[in-house]
């Protein structure tokens, strides 16, 4: 029951992500008027990728070396996880107390797309890891879980999420960026 409601979230942000960006396909009637291109761009908060990096040089379950499992506590081989075509892997404890999971987005604009719902999330933070543009969200302010949609590229986007199943309180957001840090520095940089 767990997996599915930890699951679900993530497979509501992907089935968006396919609905496309919402731009015009009408190139001269999004550049016919300069003041609402200069509006569109201030409301925009999400900056351009300065650096793109390739998210699909390496299948997921390799985003991470062995010792930066070991660095975040997790003592289980990667497991390969899909959510609606994306593909994924899933890392876990021994005493199941903690959950990493990555999924890697290509070809859609994950964080515009997830930005544009912004009133339908509880929280959400614009913000960067490891240099990229990114979004940090949570299903309420109490949970204890955590995502972070960092833009490898434009359209290459790294989704992290990070669970807690361990006794006490511990914010997810902390090992969810760290973790995310970790495989935005493993990538190499897009060339072509």
């Amino acid at each position: 029951m767990r997996t599915v409601l930890v699951v679900l979230p993530l497979a509501v942000v992907l089935a968006s992500c396919s609905t496309g960006t919402g731009q015009p396909d009408d190139a001269g009637a999004a550049s016919a008027d300069s003041t609402s291109s200069a509006s569109k761009a201030a409301d925009d908060p999400i900056p351009a990728v300065r650096t793109p990096k390739n998210l699909t040089a390496i299948p997921p379950c390799l985003l991470v070396t062995p010792s930066q499992l070991d660095a975040n506590q997790i003592d289980q081989p990667g497991q390969p996880k899909d959510a609606l075509g994306s593909g994924g892997c899933e890392w876990t404890d021994k005493a199941h107390t903690r959950e990493f999971a990555v999924f890697v987005d290509i070809g859609n604009d994950v964080l515009r797309n997830v930005y544009s719902q912004r009133e339908s999330i509880p929280v959400l933070e614009v913000t960067q890891v490891a240099g990229q543009p990114a979004i940090r969200t949570k299903d309420d302010a109490n949970s204890t879980s955590c995502y972070f949609r960092v833009a490898a590229a434009d359209t290459q986007t790294l989704i992290v999420r990070y669970t807690w199943l361990g006794q006490g309180r511990q914010d997810p957001c902390v090992p969810a960026k760290a973790f995310a840090e970790t495989v935005i520095g493993n990538l190499p940089p897009l060339t072509g």
